[in-house]
């Protein structure tokens, strides 16, 4: 089993490039004269150009005249993310010109030796996608521009363009790129779709090659400070398993910044994760990045791609679930006045709280309140009677140190004498009690909902009393 370790160099805006940079349309220079215009740019400044001239022939190429799979190849055999996540052109020329071996074949018609390979399909598709831009900067450059009209034949090469993406071991992936097909439709009802053809069909050969990025060099009046221990500007690593590099650059006035990145690393067998996320919340993990806006219009989704290079791929999936924020709906019936998780309502009204759930997603409790000029939960006692009981509505025992325990309140807590206080669920059950005054209910292993409370207590110079009462919890 083939392990795919990444070599990499983090990179900062405290950093000085030397040599050229590009911007997509660019013609580029290789160190060996020959032209391209630039179709990719990385993030590090590197990228592809597209040849300016197709490989000459007069009756176009066949992929290769040499049957079966090419071992060193990945079988791409649906147009999908995976098909269009191959970008390993140089790579994959490679593989068909030692397995094919001389021969008028695709791979062998660009000048390899100098960095010209064919494209991937993904590059390919690349290319389409920006086809206006890219034909008028290969015409501005004196190149000529890719083919776009089909003949009057029925199956015509000059309009299709090989990959190096191989679908069987008789089929590859080519890409028409017919614009007006006139009275002909063989190709021109798939202008721009990949298709899979023999190998032995023959299309048109366009190359491309790699941009290298520009010489970096990194301003050493900053401080350097990574989590590895380094103080360098810049260091490589070959990580066993996926790492989170963090760079913490200072300068002489003691102003930091930081950035981060994580480096897969992973075995070319299949990997599957499983993982959980907040709806409306972003996500960025194993390589995937949704934002708050997709995650709120989806619920449950698989997740895909193909990672690494060519010979060592990797199929990652991920099964996301998406957590539910709760939405609770509550009325409730105060005097004059009512009190909330800590807040004093005194207005009839709808009003909304939130709170963190059992799943740590945001969610809302909606509270509809009357006022019936009666203080609520409160017991009716004569004027001497020492303290009042008071009972909370609802409460929120979800870890964020906000409101997470039940407990009643006295006016006179130094006045309690015999004391219990017992919780009921909707069936009637005792799911908790207690004869301790101070020792509230935690939720432990309760579910949101309404809960029964009784309270028994006496109090100095007082009659025994009975209180009963509810409680919302809430996650």
């Amino acid at each position: 089993m083939k392990r795919h370790v990444l070599y990499f160099l983090l990179q900062f805006a405290a950093m000085v490039c030397f040599g050229q940079t590009y911007h997509i349309g660019d013609l580029y220079t290789a160190e060996d004269g020959s032209q391209g215009i630039v179709f990719f740019l990385t993030a590090d400044g590197g990228g592809w150009a597209v040849a300016l001239h197709d490989a000459p022939s007069d009756h176009g190429y066949v992929w290769t005249g040499v049957g079966g799979d090419i071992p060193e190849l990945t079988n791409y055999d649906l147009p999908s993310q995976t098909t269009l996540a191959d970008t390993s052109g140089y790579a994959n020329t490679l593989a068909i010109r030692n397995y094919s071996g001389v021969g008028d074949y695709a791979a062998n018609a660009v000048d390899f030796d100098h960095g010209w390979y064919l494209p991937s399909l993904a590059q390919l598709c690349l290319i389409y996608a920006q086809l206006p831009f890219i034909q008028a900067a290969l015409t501005a450059a004196g190149g000529t521009p890719l083919q776009t009209e089909h003949s009057s034949t029925y199956y015509s090469w000059q309009d299709i363009y090989w990959s190096s993406t191989e679908s069987s071991s008789s089929q590859a992936w080519l890409l028409p790129f017919t614009e007006d097909a006139g009275s002909a439709v063989a190709w021109s009802q798939y202008t721009g779709t990949p298709m899979q053809v023999l190998k032995s069909e023959r299309a048109m050969v366009r190359a491309v090659c790699n941009i290298p990025p520009p010489e970096n060099v990194y301003d050493t009046t900053l401080t350097y400070s990574w989590n590895t221990g380094s103080t360098d500007p810049h260091f490589s690593d070959i990580p066993l398993q996926t790492t989170n590099y963090t760079v913490t650059v200072s300068n002489a006035y003691g102003c930091t910044n930081s950035a981060s990145v994580e480096v897969m690393v992973l075995d070319n067998e299949p990997q599957t994760y499983y993982d959980t996320i907040c709806q409306g919340a972003t996500y960025n993990s194993y390589g995937f990045s949704l934002t708050a806006e997709e995650t709120a219009n989806i619920l449950d989704t698989t997740l895909f791609r193909i990672a690494g290079v060519a010979g060592c791929e990797s199929e990652i999936t991920v099964y996301l679930t998406l957590l539910q924020p709760d939405v609770v709906e509550i009325e409730e019936h105060g005097g004059q006045s009512f009190v909330w998780n800590g807040v004093t309502y005194t207005q009839e009204s709808t009003y909304t709280q939130y709170f963190n759930n059992i799943h740590g997603c945001d969610s809302t409790v909606i509270l509809t309140l009357t006022l019936d000029g009666i203080e609520p939960d409160t017991t009716v006692v004569e004027e001497t009677e020492p303290n009042v009981l008071y009972l909370p509505n609802a409460f929120t025992p979800n870890d964020d140190s906000k409101n997470t325990i039940f407990l009643p309140v006295f006016t006179n807590p130094d006045e309690i004498g015999e004391y219990s206080m017992e919780i009921y669920n909707r069936w009637g059950g005792l799911v908790f009690r207690t004869e301790e005054p101070t020792f509230g209910w935690n939720g432990a292993n309760a579910v949101e909902g309404v809960y029964a409370v009784v309270v028994h207590y006496t109090s100095r110079g007082a009659k025994p009393k009975t209180l009963k009462g509810s409680v919302t919890l809430i996650r």
